[in-house]
């Protein structure tokens, strides 16, 4: 096959793959264009998800009427000039690729003005200009992308439906709009209004406007700064967590990325607060000299490569531990014991007491985890063992505060205290929901601010959330009244409902009612590092024992850990 030059039109086509994905995408790369342009405000529309139609209007500076159709070649840019530039990118755009990308794929109608000067508007199908005229409109930019794909059928085959492409949109918009609290957002959904922030500079105040009051009022500013780095931002509380990591998001220089090593940052900083596929809110920025960095690195511009990787690891670990240990959390963490610090275990009639012994593994020292005082969450004695039932097993005590130990028959049996819970509370409410007894009425009706979005998804599943257990009124365009809930949400009434309505959202073929009785087991459920008395280690075993299925919690994880005593005699060489 001989080889030949590709038309301009099939690279275009080709590079629109790399840069338009979906209507996120545009959505993307436009926001970005006016942010750089200096605008303050940016509206923006979707029409069925963004397949149909995506209209930006900003205030920024506008483009010169010679330059118009400039800005529609491939690599033109005002952004950089020469080589060195590329070590100093201080624009969220710089390629010169998004505007012919898109117009490849799409139709498009553009006005622009720039300050005092006469505004001019064209037409584009397909990349080809079709017609172009002087205009009268504001300063700034207002550009409509109409049919995505139009010319391209595969790729719009492979589009998913305008619901779910829609939520695509909303999400890059939210990270948008966090990304520069200093600009007014309007985000709109076949012109219905999801979100406006203020545009003043507070972040606080974005987060309020876009996912609402309840959601933004327990978190918790941090800050560091310094010569070459700064950190700020917003994190949640130990206690406030989701089961996804959708609502961790990371801003380098304003620019809104994804970073595995930045979610292994957040995880090791809870470490020690949280168990296993918890994960807390986060919203962090992290600024330093254009040099550090490398923004180069992704078509999308949605990640970025840092110089010293493991300095910034350690700085937010450090500034996130800082912030939590001002509000008296400590962490179940290891600490290294001096050398010649000796370790006597205490015995008892030849046998360890559990209550006394310290842990140790390694060379290594545990502190237990303690969270402030007003935390509620103990054990509810529902069917505590009665004092004359035979056992045939005997509490030997709580292992790194995390694990009860038991012997039984001719087994030294570990039990997961958390996982046991969970699968108690899970089954409790399997059991209350079959029997129709979810709800319990709540002294005063609890009020709660939602967003926009969270109010649609509301509104569109009232009765899974009755099944549920909720009785639920709509009071306001952004605000309900819970008058009963599930009884495993008791006192947790707010934040179990903005949990639950996020599980709504996602997009995935699972049982979303079953997938509710799991998150408010898991939360109504003791955790690791909590230290149990006897009575409550007693009462979680005869509980647990009464199960048809125990061995494993309700996410799969196992549930005990049994070893033999001809295992134990095996291993210290005694058969």
């Amino acid at each position: 096959m001989a080889i030949k030059l590709l038309q301009d039109d099939l690279i275009n086509k080709i590079a629109a793959g790399e840069v338009v994905e979906r209507p996120a995408s545009i959505v993307k790369e436009l926001v970005e264009n006016a942010i750089d342009a200096g605008a303050t405000k940016i509206n923006v529309n979707i029409v069925r998800g963004g397949i149909d139609s995506v209209e930006v209007e900003d205030n920024g500076s506008g483009i010169a009427p010679d330059e118009l159709m400039l800005a529609f070649q491939r690599h033109a840019t005002s952004k950089i000039g020469r080589e060195e530039d590329l070590n100093n990118i201080a624009t969220m755009g710089f390629r010169g690729e998004a505007l012919p990308s898109i117009a490849s794929v799409s139709k498009i109608q553009i006005m622009t003005a720039q300050t005092d000067k006469p505004g001019i508007q064209a037409v584009l199908e397909g990349g080809v200009l079709i017609n172009s005229a002087p205009c009268s409109c504001p300063p700034g930019t207002r550009i409509m992308i109409n049919d995505v794909f139009y010319n391209t059928p595969a790729r719009r085959e492979f589009l998913k439906t305008p619901v779910t492409e829609g939520n695509n949109v909303h999400e890059i918009m939210n990270r948008l709009a966090l990304s520069r609290p200093d600009i007014s957002f309007k985000f709109s959904n076949q012109n219905k209004t999801f979100f406006k922030t203020p545009g003043k500079g507070d972040l606080m105040d974005t987060v309020t406007s876009i996912y609402g009051r309840d959601f933004s009022q327990n978190l918790i500013p941090v800050a560091y700064d310094s010569d070459r780095f700064s950190i700020s931002g917003l994190i949640s509380p130990p206690e406030i967590t989701r089961t996804n990591r959708k609502n961790q998001l990371f801003f380098v220089n304003t620019r809104a990325i994804r970073s595995p090593m930045l979610y292994k940052t957040v995880d090791q900083a809870y470490r020690g607060l949280l168990i296993s596929q918890e994960f807390p809110l986060a919203f962090l920025f992290i600024n330093m000299p254009p040099a550090e960095i490398d923004a180069n690195v992704h078509p999308q511009k949605t990640e970025v490569r840092f110089r010293d990787e493991k300095v910034i690891f350690r700085l937010v670990v450090e500034v996130i531990r800082d912030t939590l240990g001002q509000l008296n959390y400590k962490y179940n963490l290891p600490t290294q014991l001096a050398d010649s610090e000796p370790y006597t275990p205490d015995y008892d009639n030849g046998r360890f007491e559990f209550s006394t012994v310290a842990p140790r593994e390694s060379g290594m020292a545990y502190q237990n985890m303690t969270k402030p005082d007003n935390t509620e969450n103990r054990y509810d004695f529902t069917s505590l063992p009665a004092s004359d039932t035979p056992l045939n097993y005997r509490v030997m005590g709580q292992c790194f505060n995390s694990y009860i130990m038991i012997e039984k028959e001719n087994e030294l049996v570990l039990i997961d205290q958390h996982a046991a819970h969970e699968r108690i509370n899970y089954d409790k409410l399997r059991s209350a929901a079959d029997k129709g007894n979810m709800s319990q009425a709540l002294a005063f009706p609890v009020s709660v601010q939602l967003s926009v979005k969270s109010m649609q998804v509301l509104e569109n599943n009232l009765q899974t959330l009755t099944s549920l257990g909720f009785t639920i009124d709509i009071i306001g365009p952004r605000e309900i009244a819970i008058r009963t809930a599930p009884w495993a949400a008791r006192g947790n009434e707010r934040e179990t409902i903005l949990e639950i309505l996020e599980l709504l959202q996602e997009d995935k073929l699972l049982d979303v009612t079953d997938e509710a009785y799991k998150l408010l087991a898991c939360k109504k459920s003791i955790k690791a590092g909590q230290v149990l008395s006897r009575l409550e280690m007693e009462t979680i075993i005869a509980d647990l024992l009464k199960l048809p299925d125990y061995r494993n919690c309700p996410h799969g994880r196992p549930v005990i850990l049994s070893i033999s005593r001809q295992e134990m005699d095996h291993h210290f060489k005694r058969i």
